[in-house]
């Protein structure tokens, strides 16, 4: 499987009217560029818990985030 994060991770930054470093801040990190190493991809693995912080934080799937589903809402049953 490629490595959707850094890509999608992406498209919410985009398409989201807050800034790195209000994204840092919402997420707990040191920095705004810790927020650019994850969306670049140069941060090669993501805790998976910050991965479910960023899907809440976005509300969205963390299972679309991962690259799993291309359904950005989806749920497990």
């Amino acid at each position: 499987m490629d490595n959707y994060f850094p890509e999608r991770f992406t498209i919410l930054l985009n398409n989201s009217d807050i800034t790195y470093e209000e994204v840092a801040k919402k997420l707990g990190v040191k920095s705004k560029g810790t927020i650019s190493k994850y969306a670049s991809g140069k941060t090669k693995k993501v805790q998976l818990s910050m991965v479910v912080k960023i899907a809440e934080s976005f509300d969205v799937s963390p299972i679309w985030l991962l690259g799993f589903t291309d359904d950005m809402h989806y749920t497990l049953r």
